[in-house]
């Protein structure tokens, strides 16, 4: 067993798979592996462990009528019916969630993972959800997945008393919006029809609860996101809550206060998007773009300018060798060592007429004597009379 999990390695499923790698031909434990496997099987590992060409892997699994995808520069390949096994998998769960919880926008995305047999990885089952979303009958919303036919709909008389509420969320207040209590006696409504309102249009994702019976619309949450990270790159450090409520108050031209600030920065805290270190803070840049907005369908227009003038595309590779590089350990005039020299190496004496010159016998073997063109200093003589002490010291 080349590739043993480290757990479970005694299940039903673990030794059927088992017996169908104990097949003797490459080619026929290939089409026994897919029929046993629930999970994706990487062609290029199993060419390896085999020792045969990935080529003839490749087409062995082409004839199987597996589904074979791509994940970076590995080959994966899956049977049609563990395939359809999956998707109906998926689909049971989230149609029994959306019966669950009709209110909800979609399951969370590592929910759903780990709530599915088999649990996959998580690279390979984004790679299934990109496929099933691509067949039309899954969707997904940022972090939250659905079936395409489902979809959070508010009666009539929601839609507007939401359209009363949006304009106290929006402009001058966005970062200090009333609270469900102020809304309620401003529009002479129920608090409890107003919270009930607001929570469903957070869990669709328009809004977010950033405190209690505080809800802020999505845009104002993202743009103090951009407004925290252009401060950490003002501040060239991290930033405290007094230069982000200012910062706030500069972009909406209204008073924000401390409180509203602090409860605001809390809120990023407890999703990642800022790290805390005392009272500094910074973004953090792999959360940043949690709140932003999903990005728009490019204009038929602008697609064909980028057909027209595609853009530059990045070097493919990894990073390059150090020969060549800089010798940073030894600091010999930080030039380049060529030829993969060693830190210990003298850097190369680097000549006008070397170029044009030719090729010389090294310096180590010429003979030494002094060059008629440089003057020498002169040594001074050994004395034949002793030294004293001192002058020893000093030679």
């Amino acid at each position: 067993d080349l590739r043993a999990p480290e757990r479970k390695r005694r299940t039903p499923e673990r030794r059927a798979m088992l017996d169908a790698l104990a097949a003797p031909a490459p080619e026929s434990a290939l089409v026994a592996l897919l029929a046993t496997s629930f999970s994706p099987i990487d062609l290029s590992a199993f060419a390896q462990d085999h020792g045969e060409r990935e080529a003839r892997i490749l087409g062995a699994a082409q004839m199987a009528q597996a589904h074979i995808f791509t994940q970076g520069s590995t080959r994966l390949a899956i049977a049609q019916a563990r395939l359809a096994e999956a998707a109906e998998a998926l689909r049971l769960a989230l149609e029994t969630f959306h019966v669950a919880n009709p209110d909800l926008g979609g399951m969370g995305l590592e929910r759903l993972r780990l709530g599915v047999a088999p649990r996959l990885p998580a690279p390979l089952f984004r790679i299934l959800l990109r496929l099933f979303i691509t067949q039309g009958w899954l969707a997904q919303d940022g972090n939250w997945v659905r079936l395409a036919s489902h979809s959070v709909t508010l009666s009539l008389e929601d839609e507007n008393l939401l359209y009363e509420i949006r304009p106290q969320l929006s402009a001058m207040e966005r970062f200090r919006p009333p609270r469900v209590r102020d809304i309620a006696q401003t529009l002479n409504e129920d608090e409890a029809v107003i919270r009930h309102l607001l929570r469903r249009c957070a869990r669709a994702g328009e809004l977010d609860e950033v405190a209690q019976d505080h809800f802020f619309l999505r845009g104002a949450v993202s743009e103090g996101v951009e407004i925290a990270a252009a401060l950490e790159l003002a501040c060239e450090d991290w930033f405290n809550a007094a230069s982000f409520r200012d910062a706030l108050e500069a972009a909406s031209g209204a008073t924000v206060g401390r409180k509203v600030a602090i409860q605001f920065l809390e809120f990023l805290d407890r999703h990642g998007v800022t790290i805390r270190r005392g009272d500094k803070r910074r973004v953090n840049p792999h959360r940043r773009m949690l709140f932003a907005p999903p990005p728009e369908e490019p204009a038929q227009e602008s697609r064909a300018q980028a057909h027209e003038h595609p853009a530059p595309v990045p070097e493919q590779g990894r990073e390059s060798s150090p020969v060549g590089r800089p010798d940073f350990k030894s600091g010999w005039g930080r030039e380049p060592v060529p030829g993969g020299f060693d830190s210990h190496s003298l850097p190369p004496i680097s000549s006008p007429s070397s170029s044009l010159a030719p090729s010389s016998p090294s310096p180590s073997l010429l003979p030494s004597s002094p060059s008629p063109s440089l003057p020498q200093p002169s040594l001074p003589q050994p004395s034949s009379a002793p030294a004293s002490g001192v002058q020893r010291h000093a030679r």
